[in-house]
């Protein structure tokens, strides 16, 4: 599913990233290095967790330091790929995981794994997890998908079979934090669980501390499945303010900093001895036609407008070259992505060309006219991102050079995301989308999700694109079992979002860290659940 970008605690910082520049790399090299074993790492991070128990909160904190206490049945690596964590293997058709139906994924679970307490994991831990979720006394962040299971076996210890209602595309993002039932089933109000302070989980790092408004600290577990892990411990060190945040840094009392606001991105990429790391991220800007406007019924104006954006331009000088161009609505880390893509330039006369054949003709002032109408419209953006707001700049200007006028309207973010977008009060608007590790975007597409009062403002479909083709292969797409099958139906969606330009995609989003040099493996990942995916194999270079 897609989320709006709204100024929620998640993405409070995240700020467009991308490409590789001048010391930064997309894909950190992965050199072989030496590493000292031991050794304190200090994570600096501007936000605190409001609870160590992933299952209840949203803020980016506590997914953080979640990723180094728990476990879950799978995970994702630093190129978005799925990788077994408890599991031994990841579930699919092909090896016997997935039933033809998509109806029953089978679980195998390592042997031998325990508690930070020493306890056993099995999979009665899965089944208690999946119950205290649907729980409605608990309070749960989201119960998507774990809604669509009738219920769980567990045929043996180390056997989960998880039975669904439905067939739920989305199936592999389920069950990314596995709780303990021996902790929890006696705990009384979950809610209220001395364990959402002081837990225990399976993960490479056991929680020591939390000196509230200052730091939580974690140790090594040294029964970690995979291996110790190379360092002691890990301080997640809590900065609310950025500026003293990068003064820390600069100051080396600090080994990590992620998710760098882009207002700092020259400052961290001056320090001596850090390295800025650019990841990819699934967060996408877009420029949105208004399709029920008269001005946009025909396609080859909104071929034109595109054509005549330079999404280039915009990442080399708005961006400051750290952002990538964006062609579709899947991003080039995502499995669904096409690489067939050909990159299309900025081309002027292209998008005279296509006015011209829909009827419009330069007036003497240079502005584009047709029936005695001049070809100019508003462009609606929430207030509160710089880059977006130069961005939406860029485009008026480069809009007026084949005699388009855009006229900006910057909106209160609450209001923007709330009524503008919600009830299609506007003619066109930029804002992103953040996508979700599996591709499906039946919420963004399919027409019944066109919001209106008439399906009670169900969906995300707010250009109003209605495509017999396109709710077709959305339907299919979370119908499909087969991986193969999903990914040519998202490509052919790509394909019909160039041909028909309900939008027009800008750039793909990423993540800024900066990592001391000395820090080792530090391979952020490009799902918004933070970078702590492999923290086990973290550490500092050893000394030559």
């Amino acid at each position: 599913m897609r989320k709006l970008i709204i100024l929620i605690s998640i993405l409070l910082t995240i700020i467009s990233a991308g490409c590789s520049s001048r010391d930064e790399s997309l894909t950190p090299e992965k050199k072989q290095v030496t590493i000292q074993q031991g050794g304190q790492l200090k994570y600096g991070s501007i936000q605190e967790p409001n609870t160590l128990n992933p299952l209840l909160s949203d803020l980016l904190a506590t997914a953080e330091v979640g990723r180094l206490m728990f476990s879950g049945l799978i995970t994702t690596n630093d190129k978005g790929e799925w990788i077994p964590d408890l599991a031994i293997d990841v579930p699919t058709t092909v090896n016997g995981g997935v039933s033809s139906n998509g109806l029953k994924i089978t679980y195998r679970l390592r042997q031998g794994i325990t508690w930070h307490d020493g306890m056993p994991f099995t999979a009665d831990d899965v089944k208690f997890t999946w119950q205290l979720i649907m729980n409605r006394k608990v309070n749960i962040v989201s119960r998507e998908g774990y809604d669509r299971i009738s219920s769980i076996d567990t045929p043996d210890k180390y056997t989960v079979v998880v039975n669904f209602k439905e067939f739920y595309a989305p199936y592999l993002t389920l069950f990314n934090t596995i709780l303990p039932k021996h902790k929890l089933e006696n705990a009384g109000d979950i809610n209220k669980a001395a364990f959402n302070r002081a837990p225990i989980g399976t993960g490479p790092f056991k929680f020591k501390e939390w000196q509230v408004a200052e730091a939580v600290i974690f140790e090594a577990n040294q029964n970690y499945y995979r291996g110790k892990p190379n360092l002691n411990s890990i301080v997640y060190k809590i900065v609310p303010d950025a500026n003293i945040l990068l003064t820390q840094l600069k100051a080396g009392e600090l080994d990590i900093v992620g998710n760098i606001g882009f207002p700092y991105f020259e400052q961290v990429k001056a320090i001596d001895g850090i390295r800025t790391v650019i990841a990819p991220t699934m967060i996408w800007e877009h420029m949105d036609f208004n399709l029920d406007n008269a001005l946009f019924q025909d396609v080859r104006v909104r071929k034109a407008i595109t054509s005549a954006i330079d999404r280039q331009g915009i990442v080399a000088n708005v961006l400051k070259g750290v952002a990538s161009p964006a062609y579709g609505d899947q991003s080039p880390i995502s499995w669904a992505y096409s690489p067939l893509q050909q990159p299309p330039a900025r081309d002027v006369n292209t998008a005279r060309e296509l006015l011209a054949q829909a009827g419009w003709q330069p007036g003497p002032d240079g502005i584009m006219t047709k029936d005695n109408k001049k070809l100019i419209f508003s462009l609606t953006t929430p207030i509160g991102n710089k880059q977006r707001e130069q961005t939406a700049q860029k485009i008026a200007e480069q809009l007026k050079e084949v005699g388009i006028i855009v006229e900006i309207v910057p909106v209160d973010a609450q209001v923007f995301f709330s009524d503008v977008l919600k009830n299609r009060r506007f003619v066109t608007a930029i804002y992103a989308w953040v996508a979700g590790v599996d591709p499906d975007n039946i919420n963004l597409w399919n027409s019944r999700k066109i919001p209106s009062s008439t399906n009670a403002y169900d969906g995300q479909n707010y250009p109003g694109w209605r495509n017999p083709e396109v709710d077709k292969l959305t339907d299919l797409g979370v119908r499909t079992v087969d991986l193969g099958a999903r990914k040519n139906i998202y490509f052919r969606i790509q394909d019909l979002i160039r041909e028909d330009c309900p939008v027009v995609p800008l750039y793909f989003r990423g993540s800024i860290d900066a990592v001391k040099s000395t820090v080792a493996n530090y391979l952020p990942t490009p799902t918004p659940a933070g970078s702590f995916w492999n923290a086990w194999q973290w550490g500092f270079a050893a000394g030559k």
